[in-house]
């Protein structure tokens, strides 16, 4: 019988040999018979993690570990965490095994590796210096390793400016290993910033000769995740290599075209179409740099050479239909589109044959489209199309449920925020997917989440996934889930602002560009009635093109189909029932970037009363999606966060800004808390575009404290983005004045006064009275006020249970007793309003509602102290 020791051997022999099985057998038999050998448990853990078992080497090295603790076995065990992607783990047993055997250079350098990839720049660069250091003792003579970790230290030293010793660092790489081309760049670049052109030269033409292909590093294109600046540095070293090649002057005058560098792009394209005039690639690229740059006719006279130098000039064709687009003549656009798509796919691709007539059905229909390029424009010229079709604001109305879909997990930030909203928007929703529901994340409380093979079965969803792509799948379905429960279907990325009430009947949207394609109408939002026959001849239509494999581009299903469907098609009976971009896709799929901008552009064109929701165009973005979680504050996509986030709320502005509509005013006083009304109330008009009068910006005038700030102003300012604001007081506030906030003084008292308010700053949206409280001269407001509020407007009236004593006379009604007469027969009876404004209330003003006063209720058990009055909108 075999000793232990002969077993082990043997086991290692099985192991060298290429047999890890009956190695692992013979270990496994050692360890039975004697647990504690460490050497057993060791190699164990190697063939385990040859295997690619990373967690399970980890746990056998870590037995091994346990009873021979060696540096071997700590840095084969941060090779196994390393892998495993314990990360942290892996950095700990690589200083160990360099604590144990200072010599073992490849610990320090593999911890300095990881110590950069974990973001601990400095603790990166002491693993390299000890790297260097242990080498250097080690043998007394540079080599591989030490070259290297010199690598390393002086690539990272540059990386944080310091240039100098980055050079000397790199100096001591090239001499240890002249072969590192990698050593040779680093260094050059060391020398160019420390001063040393000469030698940043030198640096330049040895990695060079050692290797041909060092120009193409220097002069290739930046990619999306370089420095534009450090590459511009690359790119001028190319230039200088090789004075007379193209690619580095073209690549640099593409990089500056990406920074917005206009002029200095043009200029680069100059100098290379000066010595390469037949290059109809530079003409194209330099079309594409004035257009960018608002030179419209010089990118036209660009374009035009460079196809008449190559016909099938891609670039050219897509630059020249943009042109077109932007001229208001989407119909050539689409002319160049499609040529330019032949010429890619060498014959006309399928379906191309209806697709003229097809721009010209919508140019017809859809003539606002023809300022797609002019956001300060359309919304305006939208504004004639459907105009049937708005949101219709009573909340009474019982909301549709709402059908999404999501593939993959889990669900990034911005799918988050979109199936919030829409369930703060009241409306039931179901979100389907695949697999198991956990596998989805973080999901928002109140929706409810299905399994989509109820509905399309998984092998459709696979051949998409296989054949074409996810959104290709998502088209498909959406067509399935409304013709089986109806009601609306919204995308993941669709964030609403308001409840989607626009009446029963089909509904589909379109945006702004893609016209070119034939993508008119787009399906991020759709509604049908259950049963709907559109729906089904769309997924029989959408499954036959799948199924033929006839064409599996992105849009062949969706958008393409829906326009072919609804403008040329057997559903041209829709096309009343077509909303403008303006409703769900405002900012364009081509502008998704403005959403995280903080310059207002993407602000104002959610100004619009019919923005239904906000498209975030999640595609776009990359694998993450929207930007959400890390947006600025002043960004769409961190207002929109705001929304849904506590922080957000209305009641949370009015404690940031000290205003008594709020729950508390400080620790101490409890507020009105109007603010739990007026966010039910205002927050699915929150980025319209409205007039907003005040009455009454002095708290502290009965108290007798002279007010300092504008409180419920600043609030307003804050929670209505696109609003005008205007406050009225008694007393003199136009130190305040200034952006979108005005104010003005007027006495509640002075009826000529309060209809000069009205008639040089209305019409309004809406009119909160928080003045004097005196009954009379909330009436007179009232008269004074009501018919300057525009249709489907609000008109408030604050402390209806508390007069000021000094004002308030006997005889006086209280405006309270004035409106619940209202409410029960119909009728105004004040003696502050003449008989002709009386009957002009009667007629003008819808519902009534009234809410308590938090701080009355409960410190005078008082009710009803805020009264809400809706003026009529024509449909009610």
């Amino acid at each position: 019988m075999a000793t232990i020791q002969e077993a082990l051997v043997i086991a290692l022999d099985h192991h060298q040999a290429g047999r890890p099985a009956e190695a692992e057998i013979l270990c496994r038999r050692i360890l039975d018979a004697d647990p504690d050998q460490a050497a057993a448990w060791h190699l164990l853990g190697i063939i385990h993690a040859q295997a690619g078992r990373f967690a399970e080497a980890e746990t056998l090295l870590g037995e091994a570990l346990a009873r021979a603790p060696g540096p071997d076995l700590h840095r084969h065990r941060a090779m196994a965490r390393q892998e495993a992607g314990d990360l942290e783990g892996a950095v700990a047993d690589y200083r160990e095994a360099a604590r144990l055997t200072p010599a073992m250079t490849d610990a320090s350098l593999n911890a300095g590796v990881l110590l950069e990839r974990l973001g601990r720049y400095g603790e990166a660069l002491d693993a390299y210096r000890a790297a260097l250091k242990s080498n250097g003792e080690s043998n007394g003579e540079s080599n591989g390793a030490h070259a290297r970790a010199a690598t390393h230290l002086g690539r990272l030293l540059l990386a944080g400016g310091d240039a100098a010793e980055a050079a000397s660092i790199l100096d001591r790489a090239v001499r240890a290993d002249p072969t590192l081309l990698e050593s040779w760049y680093h260094l050059a670049d060391a020398r160019a910033r420390s001063g040393n052109a000469t030698g940043a030269e030198a640096a330049r033409r040895r990695a060079l000769a050692l290797a041909p292909d060092f120009f193409g590093i220097l002069a290739r294109a930046p990619d999306s995740g370089d420095d534009p600046d450090a590459a511009a540095r690359r790119l001028g070293w190319a230039r200088t290599l090789e004075p007379q090649r193209p690619e580095p002057l073209c690549n640099l005058a593409a990089t500056r075209l990406r920074q917005g560098r206009f002029a200095e792009a043009d200029a680069l394209y100059t100098a290379h179409l000066e010595r390469t005039p037949t290059d109809s690639t530079g003409w194209s690229a330099r079309a594409v740099c004035r257009m960018e740059a608002g030179g419209t006719d010089k990118a036209e006279a660009d374009g035009q050479r460079a196809l008449a130098l190559d016909p099938a000039a891609e670039g050219a064709l897509a630059t020249l239909s943009v042109l077109r687009s932007r001229r208001g003549d989407p119909f050539a656009a689409g002319l160049l589109h499609r040529r330019m798509r032949r010429l890619a796919n060498g014959s006309a691709p399928a379906g191309d044959d209806d697709l003229d007539a097809l721009i010209r059905a919508t140019a017809e229909a859809m003539p606002f489209l023809t300022e797609a390029s002019h956001p300060e424009r359309r919304n305006a010229a939208a504004r004639s199309f459907n105009p049937h079709l708005r949101v219709r604001h009573h909340d009474t109305e019982t909301r549709d449920r709402i059908t999404a879909f999501w593939s993959g997990a889990p669900l990034n930030a911005g799918a988050r925020l979109a199936l919030r909203s829409m369930v703060a928007q009241g409306h039931p929703v179901h979100l389907f997917s695949y697999g198991d529901p956990t596998l989805l994340g973080r999901v928002p409380d109140g929706l409810r989440v299905e399994d989509a093979g109820t509905v399309v079965p998984h092998h459709v969803y696979d051949l998409c996934v296989r054949s074409a792509e996810i959104r290709y799948f998502s088209d498909i379905f959406r067509y399935a889930a409304l013709h089986a429960f109806g009601g609306w279907w919204l995308d993941t990325d669709v964030v609403l602002l308001k409840p989607l009430s626009f009446g029963p009947g089909h509904l589909f949207c379109s945006q702004w560009h893609g016209l070119e394609a034939g993508h008119a109408l787009v399906g991020d939002a759709i509604r049908a009635p259950r049963g709907s026959v559109h729906m089904r001849r769309l997924f029989e239509e959408s499954m036959r093109i799948l199924m033929s494999g006839s064409d599996r581009r992105f849009g062949a299903v969706g958008p393409l189909l829906l326009s072919r469907y609804v403008l040329t098609g057997p559903g041209r009976e829709l096309l009343d029932r077509v909303l403008p971009p303006t409703a769900f896709n405002a900012v364009d799929w081509t502008e998704h970037s403005w959403l995280a901008e903080s310059n207002g552009r993407a602000l104002a064109l959610l100004a619009d009363e019919r923005v239904a929701g906000v498209h975030l165009w999640n595609g776009m973005w990359g694998p993450g999606g929207p930007p959400v979680e890390d947006a600025d504050a002043e960004s769409v996509l961190g207002r929109l966060a705001d929304l849904h986030d506590a922080d957000g709320t209305l009641s949370a502005l009015a404690v940031r800004f000290h205003s008594d509509k709020g729950p508390r005013l400080g620790s101490e006083r409890l507020g009105h808390h109007y603010t739990r009304v007026y966010d039910a109330l205002f927050a699915p008009r929150r980025f319209e575009a409205l007039r907003i009068l005040e009455i009454g910006l002095c708290r502290g005038r009965v108290e007798g404290w002279k007010q300092d700030d504008v409180p419920s102003l600043r609030m307003w300012e804050r929670y209505f983005p696109n609003a005008t604001l205007v406050g009225a007081d008694i007393e003199d506030f136009s130190a305040f004045d200034g952006g979108r906030v005005t104010t003005r003084r007027v006495d509640q008292g002075d009826a000529d006064g309060l209809r000069r308010l009205a008639e040089e700053d209305g019409p309004f949206d809406i009119v909160i009275d928080d003045g004097s409280h005196a009954s009379r001269h909330q009436q007179m407001t009232l008269a004074a006020l009501f018919g300057r509020l525009r249709p489907g407007g609000v008109y408030v009236i604050e402390d209806l249970n508390w007069q000021p004593s000094d004002v308030e006379h006997p005889e006086d009604r209280l405006t309270l007793d004035v409106l619940r007469g209202f409410m029960e027969n119909g009728r105004i009876d004040s003696p502050h309003i003449a008989a002709a404004e009386c009957r002009a209330l009667e007629s003008a003003m819808g519902r009534v509602e009234l809410y308590d006063s938090l701080s009355e209720l409960v410190g005078a058990e008082r009710m009803a102290g805020l009264a809400v009055i809706h003026r009529r909108d024509g449909s009610s």
